[in-house]
């Protein structure tokens, strides 16, 4: 069985970008994979920015929002969405207010 990995590009927003010393970080990802497995790449190429991404049941911290073509995934399918070859990918640190 054959597999095609493609390389991606994930934008890093605001202090996520102090983690991983750069604006983007480029992961090889399998074709029509999900954001879980991006989320799992990313923790891969950079473990201090994936300890930031993720928790200890890999699922998403509630410290950051990954977007999809500038949509939530939390409006999508959530870690099952899935990623095209022309998608955007951004992940974003929450941010606070009040």
């Amino acid at each position: 069985m054959e597999h095609n990995a493609t390389m991606k590009t994930i934008k890093l927003l605001a202090m996520l970008r102090n983690v991983a010393g750069a604006k983007e970080l480029t992961v090889p990802l399998e074709d029509d994979c999900t954001v879980r497995d991006m989320l799992q790449a990313v923790g891969h190429a950079c473990p201090p920015l994936g300890e930031k991404i993720i928790d200890e049941h890999g699922e998403l911290s509630g410290g950051v929002q990954v977007m999809v073509n500038g949509r939530n995934v939390n409006w999508l399918a959530g870690l099952e969405t899935k990623i095209g070859g022309d998608d955007e990918l951004c992940i974003l640190p929450m941010v606070g207010g009040g």
